[in-house]
């Protein structure tokens, strides 16, 4: 290709078969350094990610270089993405260096970047199944067919099917000075209304010319599931939360690139999507009292860009993206968008640097522009060491979800700006048998109007407000060790992060973010066997940047488990996954506790 290679690569990813076979694409990503996995609770949980404590909003997801917009919450829900038919999953903090990508992903604080696999590329026709099942009434099967029409295209059709009763027991306490004394609760409760009923289907189409790849997916997703609510206690008269959400979500995007010539590359991209949300509200005061909620969101988008290769220094691209977005409900309201941007990226030596602006013009939902330049420059002074710096400057306007997705007014919201800088280390060094990595990223966000959502009785009614201003300075180490001899492959890695994130006005911590976090992992593969035991560390946290004891959550500490086994000769694997091994008690949002101890079991048979 044409197009400069990364001037700096991803800061996180993970690929190949350790990615298949995840449980799903949060599982895969969740050791991730600077990443907080949301997580509340239950097969049908919301799962969304929070990178460099900037808030979901801030982390743009890509499928094979296209925006996925989603329309719940103003977040894309990772639980309802599987990680099978994937190649990589790539996370790229402050900026993408390519020359050639769309506009859109110029602008992201960060962007996590999934890429399908080609299908088959042994040129077979393959069919795979798979089953899994195990804790919370979980049954999962799934199937996809990969066939090759020809040398040059393919296809892959994926359907699964998820069902499972969500209920899991935990235990809740609570004890504290009231006026009437010391007086409190300790107590042992199942968790109710969390079922799930989904089904995920999708069709893939590739065309891979001398020069290029084009492809072309069609997707469907529904489910049916319901909103357990926070958990705490309640008289007899007020039940726990009864809510229930349907999602009916199609989308079809095509696009690919393609060489013009020894100098020039171009980039075609398009996607439409449809929304619909069902969502009833039921009131504890009284259950037999409900509001249905209907809201449907359609969006359209189109992206085109180029990228000249000036000489063997020298890299230049652009692009131009547009998008249009409706909301039909309550309030229905309507957004067209425009971004523009332009790149360089130089190359020389042990030097490389890219820079890059996009311009973003926003009507219909208020009138927004913003400017958003960034500079990486990287420096590889030998084969072992890597250094390397960052500026940029970005912006997440108020969505539909933050201004009208609530049974209350429309909210009046600022859009919040960020201005991101880091610096950073990196160690690689390779013996016959072993491999060490280290890397170290100091960063600082400076952050204005920052949007803030917690959950206001349900994950469908969230209160939103601005908070200001708040300063982010945080530091990321990660140290990896592993060795292989043949067939055998030992190791481990240890992740650690400092976020100090403040609010300039009451001087405390933000909402949800650790101080301190950490996450370890050992594995070992031997043949046909592979062995994984993941921690992860969680310091204390708050529900509000006034960081008193009554808006606390606990520290808490986690470990999971798996063991895998493949059959080569007759194209089986099995798979079981332990997670919480030490039935932990700790909740991620306030009042959303999480299961205890659970296992999984995942079946596939490929021929």
């Amino acid at each position: 290709m044409t197009a400069a290679r990364e001037v700096a690569p991803p800061a996180a990813a993970i690929a190949g078969p350790r990615l298949r076979g995840a449980a799903g694409l949060p599982a895969a990503i969740r050791e991730f350094s600077g990443l907080q996995l949301r997580d509340y609770g239950g097969a049908g949980g919301l799962k969304t990610i929070n990178v460099r404590s900037l808030g979901s909003a801030h982390t743009a997801v890509f499928l094979d270089g296209v925006p996925i917009d989603n329309a719940q919450n103003a977040q894309v829900d990772l639980g309802r993405i599987s990680t099978e038919g994937l190649e990589k999953v790539e996370l790229f903090q402050g900026q993408r260096s390519q020359t050639l990508q769309t506009a859109r992903e110029y602008g992201s604080a960060s962007s996590l970047h999934l890429t399908s696999a080609l299908p088959t590329p042994d040129g077979r026709n393959g069919f795979r199944v798979r089953l899994r099942g195990g804790s919370m009434g979980t049954v999962a099967p799934s199937a996809a067919w990969e066939s090759r029409w020809s040398p040059v295209l393919s296809s892959r059709v994926q359907m699964g099917f998820t069902r499972a009763h969500g209920r899991y027991p935990f235990h809740v306490r609570d004890f504290r000075n009231t006026p009437e004394g010391y007086r409190g609760y300790d107590t042992v409760m199942v968790r109710q209304n969390c079922d799930l009923t989904e089904f995920r289907g999708d069709a893939h189409l590739f065309f891979t010319p001398e020069g290029g790849r084009y492809d072309a997916r069609v997707s469907w997703y529904g489910s049916e599931r319901g909103i357990p609510g926070p958990v705490y206690k309640q008289a007899e008269r007020y039940p726990l939360s009864s809510d229930r959400q349907g999602d009916r979500n199609m989308s079809v995007q095509a696009g690919g690139t393609q060489i013009l010539g020894p100098s020039l590359s171009l980039l075609v991209k398009a996607r439409y999507a449809r929304d619909v949300l069902d969502y009833v509200d039921v009131s504890e005061i009284d259950p037999s009292v409900h509001a249905d909620w209907n809201y449907l969101q359609q969006s359209g988008y189109l992206s085109s860009g180029l990228s000249w290769k000036a000489s063997d220094r020298w890299f230049f691209g652009g692009a131009v993206d547009g998008q249009y977005e409706t909301l039909r409900s309550r309030v229905s309201a309507r957004r067209k968008t425009l971004f523009t941007a332009a790149s360089a990226s130089f190359l020389e030596g042990p030097w490389r640097a890219s820079a890059a602006v996009q311009y973003q013009l926003s009507g219909g939902a208020g009138t927004y522009r913003f400017l958003s330049p960034s500079l990486l420059v990287e420096w590889l002074p030998d084969p072992y060491w890597e250094f390397g710096a960052l500026l940029k400057r970005s912006c997440r306007l108020p969505t539909f979800n933050d201004l009208y997705y609530s049974p209350v007014a429309v909210r009046k919201l600022e859009p919040e700006e960020v201005c991101q800088s880091a610096v950073h280390w990196a160690w690689d060094r390779r013996y016959p048998h072993w491999r060490f990595q280290a890397r170290e990223e100091l960063y600082f966000n400076y952050v204005r109007n920052k949007l803030i959502a917690v959950p206001n009785g349900s994950l469908f009614r969230w209160s939103m407000y601005n908070l200001g201003a708040v300063r982010i300075f945080g530091d990321e180490l990660s140290f990896t060790a592993s060795w292989h001899s043949g067939a055998t492959v030992l190791g481990g890695t240890a992740r650690y992060t400092y976020q100090w994130a403040r609010d300039t006005g009451t001087g405390g911590q933000i909402p949800y973010i650790p101080l301190h976090s950490a996450n370890f992992r050992l594995f070992w593969n031997q043949g046909n066997w592979s062995i994984d035991l993941q921690g992860f560390l969680t310091g204390e946290r708050f529900t509000s940047s006034t960081n008193r004891d009554d808006f606390r959550i606990a520290p808490w500490t986690t470990w999971d488990a798996s063991a895998a086994y493949s059959f080569p000769r007759h194209g089986l694997s099995l798979k079981i996954q332990l997670n919480n091994l030490l039935n932990a008690n700790y909740e991620v949002i306030r009042q959303y506790l999480m299961p205890g101890f659970h296992a999984f079991g995942t079946l596939e048979y490929v021929f």
